[in-house]
């Protein structure tokens, strides 16, 4: 399987370079260009709503936080958010890297086991809220744009396939059935075991437990985290209604609506190809080319995109450097059991004081 995922990882990078060579071709160096020179000083609004995105997700992360003592507050986890997206976007193994970086930077503050359980938390919400997010653009589209009242019938499907799966994790919720945890018993039952799984075994099943018991216990702080996963996508909807009135001048919600729609679609299948290189430009002129404009918009909309997420991933790059030198210094304070002499046991000496007055009463 590692084997597999390392021979499709450059595959499908070089086939996403090939996708974006092949639409940035067909649709005109020139004419993206000049749709990227009339937005002009307007890509800083671009910047500012794509940065509110990022401070609604660190808040959300912080209500996830299940900590005994005080948690992090959303501006201290805005900069290990900003690097852990950084490498998401620019690395080819995408939330392998991003979201271990993540816990690794928090747990200065927190235990590891709330950091690891807060950011599965606060993705876990963040792609239930997307998954609505692009459910009810699918039904928006289909009540929009459908000839046939026939396709009116997919987007009800879609509807109750979504509610019976919600359904279904709800009842798992509550009766508290820990998947993991059984997979883990069904494979001890079976006698396949790994050292590396047996080894983290009892902290999965701990995270997974915490996990578990934040979405039982925790239901309002859970709806607020919800809605605020929710109101990333519009920004992004505002993010695609800016580039369109300026770029293609047309100002309605709904092309805007569709476009953010179908790329969080593509953020979310291919989380693992750089920047979505190629696939959010082919998302964005297809949802566009069904409403009737040019591919040339869907393709602008998404280079645009990329230039306010490398500005981002450029202020993500700058906090590698400190939580990196966090994580050495957890690591040269960490205690090498390999070089504690084990020939002679370890003899607890009393206090002098104590045994000085020990002496004197023998003595006395």
């Amino acid at each position: 399987m590692k084997n597999n995922s390392r021979y499709l990882r450059p595959v499908v990078a070089m086939v996403s370079m090939a996708l974006f060579a092949y639409l940035l071709r067909r649709t005109g160096v020139e004419t993206v260009l000049q749709n990227v020179r009339q937005l002009g000083w307007f890509i800083f609004l671009v910047i500012l709503l794509s940065g509110l995105r990022h401070v609604l997700r660190a808040h959300a992360w912080s209500w996830c936080v299940q900590s005994t003592g005080a948690r992090p507050t959303a501006l201290q986890l805005l900069g290990p958010r900003l690097m852990g997206e950084a490498l998401n976007d620019l690395t080819p193994a995408g939330p392998l890297i991003g979201e271990p970086a993540k816990i690794v930077a928090v747990s200065k503050w927190i235990r590891s086991q709330d950091a690891a359980s807060s950011v599965i938390l606060e993705n876990l919400i963040y792609i239930l809220g997307a998954l609505l997010f692009m459910l009810s653009g699918i039904v928006l589209a289909l009540i929009k744009l459908a000839s046939l009242r026939t396709l009116l019938w997919i987007g009800l499907a879609l509807v109750i396939c979504f509610l019976i799966g919600a359904a279904l994790l709800f009842r798992a919720v509550d009766r508290r059935i820990l998947l993991l945890g059984g997979m883990l018993d069904y494979l001890n039952r079976r006698g396949l075991r790994w050292s590396s799984l047996d080894r983290h075994a009892a902290s999965l099943r701990l995270v997974e437990s915490t996990v578990c018991d934040f979405f039982r216990n925790r239901r309002r702080t859970f709806m607020a985290v919800l809605a605020a996963e929710v109101a990333t996508n519009f920004t992004g909807v505002a993010e695609a209604c800016v580039i369109l009135t300026l770029t293609a001048k047309h100002s309605s919600i709904f092309p805007a609506y569709l476009v953010e729609s179908a790329s969080r679609a593509a953020q979310l299948v291919f989380s693992f190809v750089p920047l979505g290189l190629g696939v959010q430009e082919g998302a964005s002129a297809a949802a566009l080319q069904a409403l009737g404009y040019a591919a040339s918009a869907g393709v602008s909309i998404a280079i645009i995109r990329k230039i306010r997420s490398l500005f981002w991933a450029a202020v993500g790059l700058c906090f590698i450097t400190e939580y990196s030198a966090v994580l050495r210094v957890r690591r040269n304070h960490t205690v090498d059991e390999t070089k504690i002499p084990h020939s002679a046991p370890v003899v607890a000496m009393p206090h002098p004081s104590a045994e000085l007055c020990e002496i004197r009463r023998l003595a006395s």
